[in-house]
C-alpha cells in the first residue's frame, strides 16, 4: 500500500507522516517512510539543488519539473517499487500531486504535460490513500517562522493561494483517493483521524487478498465473489490504543 501526504509548507503532514509510520511498525507492519524529493542519494543531491535558497543560479520553471520528476522516478525505481512488491506500506511525505499544485497550479506549467511527466516518473504508480492537510496559509507561515525558508517556501502568499486551489481541485476530482484533513485541529485528533482511515483501508486490503486466495484454491468450486463489496470493521481497538 502506497499512502501519500500532501499540503503547503507548515501544515503538520511530516509530522503526521511519522506518527502513522511509527504506529504501524510498532503493530509489526513493515513501514518504509520517504520524503520528496529525496529518499536515495541522487534524490537527496537534486533536492539540495531545488531547495537551497542559498544558491544564487536561477531554476527555470519547466527545469524545476524536471528536477522534481528525476528525483521521484530514481526515488521509485530503487526505493518505492522494490518495497511495495514485498507488500511493506509506504509512506511518502509528498508524490505526484504535489508537482500538480505546486509546478501546474502555482508554476502555471501545463497539466496535461505534468501528467505525463509525471505517469514517466512513477511509472504509473497512484497512491492508494492521500491525505491532504489543509491549513490557512498564514497559519502554515506563522509556524514556520524561525525555521529558516527553503527556495520553495520563499515563494509569495499568492503563489501558494495558487498551490492551495490546485490541492482543492484534486481532492474535488479523487474523491475516493484524497482526504483533506484539517490542519488546524490537535496533533492528536488528526493522528487519530488518519489512523482509523489507514486501518480501515488496510483491513479491506487484506480481506481483498483473502478472497482471491481463496477463489484461486476453490476456483472449480467456490462461486466468483463480487470485485467489490461492504466490509464490517471495527475501530474499537484503534480506540483503546489512542485512549491509552
Amino acid at each position: 500500500m502506497l499512502i501519500t501526504f500532501e499540503g503547503i509548507d507548515g501544515c503538520g503532514k511530516s509530522s503526521q507522516a511519522k506518527l502513522i509510520a511509527d504506529r504501524l511498525a510498532d503493530q509489526g507492519i513493515e513501514c518504509v517512510l520517504v520524503r520528496e524529493p529525496g529518499g536515495t542519494d541522487l534524490s537527496e543531491q537534486i533536492r539540495t539543488i531545488l531547495l537551497d535558497a542559498k544558491r544564487s543560479m536561477p531554476i527555470a520553471h519547466a527545469a524545476e519539473l524536471m528536477l522534481f520528476a528525476a528525483s521521484r522516478a530514481q526515488l521509485v525505481a530503487e526505493v518505492i517499487e522494490p518495497a511495495l512488491k514485498r507488500n511493506a506500506v509506504v509512506i511518502c511525505d509528498r508524490f505526484t500531486d504535489s508537482t500538480i499544485a505546486y509546478q501546474g497550479y502555482g508554476r502555471g506549467l501545463p497539466l496535461a504535460y505534468i501528467r505525463s511527466v509525471n505517469d514517466l516518473a512513477t511509472n504509473g504508480l497512484i497512491p492508494d490513500i492521500t491525505f491532504l492537510i489543509d491549513v490557512p496559509i498564514e497559519l502554515a507561515i506563522r509556524r514556520r517562522k524561525g525555521m529558516g525558508d527553503d527556495r520553495m517556501e520563499s515563494e509569495s502568499r499568492l503563489f501558494f493561494s495558487h498551490v492551495v486551489q490546485g490541492y482543492m481541485a484534486l481532492a474535488q476530482k479523487h474523491p475516493d483517493r484524497i482526504h483533506v484533513i484539517d490542519g488546524a485541529d490537535s496533533m492528536e485528533d488528526i493522528h487519530h483521524t488518519i489512523t482509523r482511515l489507514v486501518e480501515y483501508e488496510l483491513g479491506n486490503e487484506l480481506r481483498h487478498a483473502h478472497r482471491m486466495n481463496n477463489r484461486a484454491r476453490h476456483a472449480e468450486s467456490t462461486p466468483a465473489l463480487p470485485a467489490t463489496g461492504d466490509f464490517d470493521y471495527s475501530f474499537d481497538v484503534t480506540a483503546e490504543a489512542l485512549a491509552s
